[in-house]
C-alpha cells in the first residue's frame, strides 16, 4: 500500500457494525482498541486496493 493508502481507506466509514469508525479514524477492535488490520469491508470501498489481501493500519 503506498504511504498515501490509509488516507484513502479512512475517507470512509467503516461499514463493520461491530467496529463503525467514522471517516478519519482507525478500524477498532470489538474491545475498542486500533485494530491491526482495516476491515476488509471498509478497504473494499476504494477501487485501487480492492484486492488487497490485508491492509495494515
Amino acid at each position: 500500500m503506498s504511504d498515501d493508502g490509509f488516507s484513502r481507506v479512512e475517507a470512509f466509514d467503516c461499514p463493520m457494525s461491530s467496529c463503525a469508525a467514522p471517516a478519519g479514524s482507525p478500524c477498532r477492535t470489538g474491545r475498542g482498541k486500533v485494530a491491526a488490520q482495516y476491515h476488509t469491508a471498509r478497504f473494499r470501498l476504494v477501487p485501487s486496493l480492492a484486492k488487497v489481501l490485508n491492509v495494515p493500519t
